[in-house]
């Protein structure tokens, strides 16, 4: 079976100074190269106020860490998230599937569009797709 890629999202604790949540997204960044995965992206999101309360918090830093990996390491990765301190929040989500759709999609139009251009046809205007479309 080949990687699949997982987003890793997670909240920390608001009270912690920039490197702090530095050193956090190393840590998880560690986690997962430890079980053998490939982190892609880390992006600091920045302190952003919460949808609602979570462990009494109105906000929290928001870090996103794009990894390529076996479902084990999810699994690890996750469950070491749980019992490290300073992490109010997090999510993982597998977006390699969507990542496959999207380019499928993409394809199919740059095709479409290389056969109107052949035809010498113009582009239909966003309203006329939409009308298509439904």
């Amino acid at each position: 079976m080949s990687d699949r890629v997982y987003e890793i999202l997670f909240i920390a604790d608001p009270n912690l100074g920039e490197p702090e949540v530095d050193a956090l997204a190393d840590q998880i960044q560690g986690y997962a190269e430890k079980e053998g995965g490939r982190v892609q992206k880390v992006e600091k999101w920045g302190k952003k106020r919460l949808a609602y309360t979570v462990r009494k918090h109105e906000e929290g830093y928001y870090v996103l860490l794009v990894v390529e990996g076996r479902g084990a390491l999810v699994k690890e990765v996750e469950r070491r998230i749980r019992v490290t301190d300073g992490i109010v929040k997090f999510i993982t989500v597998r977006v390699d599937e969507e990542l496959r759709k999207a380019e499928r999609r993409k394809a199919r139009r740059a095709q479409e569009e290389a056969k109107r251009k052949a035809k010498g046809l113009p582009r239909p205007s966003p309203a006329e797709s939409e009308e298509v479309s439904l």
